[in-house]
């Protein structure tokens, strides 16, 4: 699996994660979600910008969660662009918690949202995932992360 080029920081408090699922770890993280990573933490976590960046994507507006594939789509997330056309993304966040709009310049530590109850999970948790920009959304990879 290619790794990132640049170097990350952690999108939570790490003191606050109770759980760490990764690629090895976790059915969900195959195909080309395989690299992310799921931290357990509490609902209403901080999440902190991985890396400087833009933000390209936010979905704020759902409430709507559940324990089986039908939840796919009604996670709430937000992209963010970094140098050498990476992207990370954090999902499963809150509905309404979102700090930061599509061509916000972020820094990394920055907070970004809070963790909550959105979308395809089982248990309350940030999905985080780098990958390489590409023409088509639906062929994305996630890459290994390199954390700093």
């Amino acid at each position: 699996m290619a790794k990132t080029t640049n170097k990350y920081s952690y999108p939570v408090a790490l003191d606050l994660v109770t759980h760490v699922v990764e690629a090895t770890t976790s059915r969900s993280h195959s195909g080309p979600y395989r690299g992310s990573i799921d931290y357990a933490v509490p609902l209403g976590t901080v999440v902190y910008a991985a890396a400087n960046g833009v933000v390209t994507r936010v979905r704020d507006d759902s409430d709507k969660h559940g324990t089986t594939i039908d939840f796919g789509y009604d996670a709430n997330y937000i992209t963010i662009e970094h140098a050498n056309n990476e992207l990370s993304e954090y999902m499963h966040l809150a509905k309404g918690s979102a700090l930061v709009r599509v061509g916000d310049t972020v820094t990394s530590g920055e907070p970004i949202a809070k963790t909550g109850l959105s979308g395809w999970l089982f248990a309350p948790h940030l999905h985080f995932m780098v990958y390489t920009k590409v023409a088509k959304p639906e062929d994305f990879q996630c890459l290994e992360i390199a954390f700093r």
